[in-house]
């Protein structure tokens, strides 16, 4: 499957930074309010809500492992779990009913070593709730999938901008993150990121590669 990117975003002071047209900003707008929503109704009609626009990465000649429904799950669950950056009140976003109950998150790059890897529901909802902190005005764009062996373990590839108060810099980040779904949940998901990218951006030390 192809189709168009989109962007999901609020509408932000930076759009002008990014070159955005006035129908662009409208999609950004019309994206975060359809995250959201699709969030706040999550178990009630998650199965019809539409996922954020993807493109199927793959080679014609070797038979898919997943079906059409698959995809469009995983990529729900992916739209609801960035509806976090783009949730005015994180506090309130029911992020809980994403992940499943023994849910593994891991963030091997991350400066906090306690986000490294978190283990449990609620232990990941708390952890998430805090990743956006540090950064303002999120948007997502260009979202890949590809498939793997097993037709439960997806990677997703997408890109980020957002504006850092503290540095007074434009983030552009390019993420790949390893997602396991089980009973229509979140049950594994691991990420990287390019480390000296952000820590231009964030004007932290790039952490040390392991040896």
């Amino acid at each position: 499957m192809s189709t168009k990117p989109t962007v999901l975003s609020h509408d932000s002071p930076i759009n002008s930074e990014l070159k955005g047209t006035t129908m662009n900003k409208i999609r950004v707008v019309l994206g975060a309010l359809t995250v959201a929503l699709g969030v706040a109704a999550w178990g009630q009609a998650d199965a019809q809500s539409a996922p954020p626009a993807y493109t199927l990465q793959r080679d014609p000649a070797i038979p898919s492992t997943t079906t059409q429904q698959q995809q469009d799950e995983v990529m729900r669950l992916v739209g609801a779990h960035l509806g976090m950056w783009l949730a005015a009140d994180r506090s309130r976003y029911p992020y809980e009913q994403l992940v499943s109950e023994d849910a593994v998150f891991e963030y091997p790059y991350s400066d906090d070593a306690s986000l490294r890897h978190i283990e449990g529901r609620e232990a990941v909802a708390a952890a998430v709730r805090r990743l956006p902190l540090e950064a303002t005005d999120w948007t997502f764009s260009d979202m890949k999938l590809f498939e793997t062996l097993h037709p439960n373990i997806f990677f997703v590839a997408y890109r980020a901008t957002a504006y850092v108060p503290g540095t007074q810099r434009t983030y552009e980040q390019v993420f790949l993150a390893r997602i396991t779904v089980r009973d229509g949940k979140i049950a594994n998901y691991y990420e990287l990121w390019d480390r000296d990218v952000k820590s231009v951006a964030f004007g932290t030390a790039p952490q040390k590669k392991p040896s």
